[in-house]
């Protein structure tokens, strides 16, 4: 239990400080995202939490789009409105944040 906490923190960090690192390297910090949403797909895989990353992969940036189209805020590199990483980072936080979920649950 414990560790698959730190295993789920660690991916937030991770997440949290390859964008600190590379939002400006759009290609490199997708590269990199992708290879992790793999690895997240793979230790946890469930056809629910697959269900869930793809959910989360298409609906969370079709709403940023549909935000920044709005003029609520702009990306600074965007391919199409929004970072081509972003579907990737949507999809790794909604695992992470159904995991930390999961575990915390079943630990209380």
């Amino acid at each position: 239990m414990k560790k698959e906490l730190l295993i789920a923190f660690g991916i937030y960090i991770l997440c949290v400080t390859l964008l600190r690192f590379l939002w400006h390297l759009s290609i490199v910090l997708t590269l990199c995202y992708l290879f992790l949403s793999i690895f997240v797909l793979y230790r946890w895989y469930t056809k629910s939490n697959l269900v869930f990353y793809f959910i989360a992969f298409v609906l969370g940036p079709a709403g940023e789009v549909v935000a920044v189209h709005g003029g609520a805020w702009e990306y600074s590199k965007p391919f199409y409105l929004i970072p081509v990483w972003l579907p990737f980072v949507w999809g790794i936080a909604a695992l992470v944040m159904k995991k930390l979920s999961e575990i915390l649950i079943t630990k209380g």
